[in-house]
């Protein structure tokens, strides 16, 4: 009686295949157990390579901004030394937006101001005002400002305007301003963004403060969906965002029924929903290559794009080793197999691959039947 394949080999058996399988005398048991392992060593390398990029992930964590038009409603910034990015659009009628954090002794506090860089943003000139403990007096702040009692207000000079490239999304603006608290007084402070002009223009702009790498699980796992709104913010329309994803899903799912009905195995759910769920990963790849290829449109793209292209080929490789062992003998489901769907489904929310749909997906079809027939 044959023993398993995983778990029952000895580490001198496995050099001793590996052997034969450069003589090209491997035979059929010993090329199932090569495969397998070699399955498992790509699913450990791709949840070592989540883990070893999340701490290294230059990018910022999403804030929603909600109604903040008075200093009554300003945003709460949680920690200003965590690395957050806000994004947000003043109206024509020139009022304000306020934010605001708390600020204890002995911290730095980094804050830029960008704007889109859609067409109708070009002659678009937002400003930032700081106000708080401390802070010296600087420029002519607007009579639309509200400036707490006690507190200071300082306008933050201008920049040149820097159209960027940011690698991790991928997206582009550009940079309006950049300052840095350092040691400031403890107490309450203020950020304003607002047009000094009495007729105002309005448009997208955002701010980014803090620059501490750090992220809660749900707020990695959310990017995916994150970064549909701020591809909007940039001036993309949803339905071109979703193109890409849209188009993947319905070749991919014509080339799947393909592939099935060779087999005689159309009606199989888990072969189903393992290469649907491979297909969104694929689909998340070719997203995230198009707004690459978006980006180098708006603005220069230079080295920093080999950082996007890996979060294209990560996304591409789970996506077709998920298709291939949903298809490679569908009709049969073992205890590994399973486990696969699992590691793969876990391992991809952490690339974003998959707009959390996918990944769901791959767990669920680790339970799935390979037939919906009842066997007699």
């Amino acid at each position: 009686m044959k023993q398993s394949l995983i778990g029952n080999k000895s580490p001198r058996y496995f050099i001793k295949v590996n052997i034969k399988y450069l003589n090209n005398t491997v035979d059929k048991e010993e090329r199932s157990f090569l495969k397998h392992n070699l399955s498992i060593r790509f699913a450990i390398v791709a949840l070592l390579f989540a883990s070893i990029l999340l701490p290294l992930v230059a990018a910022h964590a999403p804030l929603g901004t909600g109604d903040n038009e008075s200093i009554d409603k300003a945003t709460v910034i949680p920690d200003p030394t965590k690395s957050w990015a806000l994004y947000s659009a003043l109206n024509k009628d020139g009022d304000p937006q306020y934010y605001t954090f708390n600020v204890t002794a002995g911290q730095k506090i980094h804050v830029t101001m960008y704007k889109s860089l859609r067409d109708q943003d070009a002659t678009f000139t937002p400003r930032l005002v700081i106000i708080g403990p401390g802070i010296t007096l600087q420029g002519n702040i607007s009579s639309k400002i509200t400036v707490p009692s006690g507190l200071n207000a300082q306008l933050v000079n201008q920049t040149s305007p820097t159209p960027t490239f940011e690698p991790f999304s991928p997206g582009t603006f550009t940079g309006l301003a950049d300052t840095t608290l350092e040691n400031p007084t403890p107490g309450k402070y203020y950020l304003v963004v607002f047009e000094q002009s009495d007729t105002p223009k309005g448009g997208n702009c955002g701010l980014a403060i803090g620059d501490r790498e750090t992220y809660t699980i749900d707020e990695w796992v959310l990017i995916p969906f994150n970064l549909m709104n701020i591809y909007q913010w940039e001036g993309q329309n949803p339905v071109l965002i979703l193109t890409p994803m849209i188009t993947t899903l319905f070749i991919g799912i014509i080339l799947v029924a393909w592939q099935l009905k060779k087999r005689c195995d159309l009606a199989n759910p888990m072969a189903w929903l393992g290469a649907i769920a491979g297909l969104t990963f694929i689909g998340t790849a070719a997203t995230t290559l198009g707004e690459l290829i978006f980006c180098a449109t708006k603005v220069s793209v230079g080295v920093e794009a080999v950082i996007t292209l890996i979060f294209v080929l990560f996304p591409l490789a789970f996506g077709l080793v998920t298709i291939r062992l949903s298809i490679k003998n569908s009709q049969k489901a073992p205890l590994r197999k399973r486990i696969y769907f699992v590691i793969l489904g876990v391992a991809a929310l952490f690339i974003w691959a998959g707009l959390i749909v996918g990944p769901i997906l791959a767990i669920i079809t680790a339970v799935m039947p390979t037939s919906l027939r009842k066997k007699k």
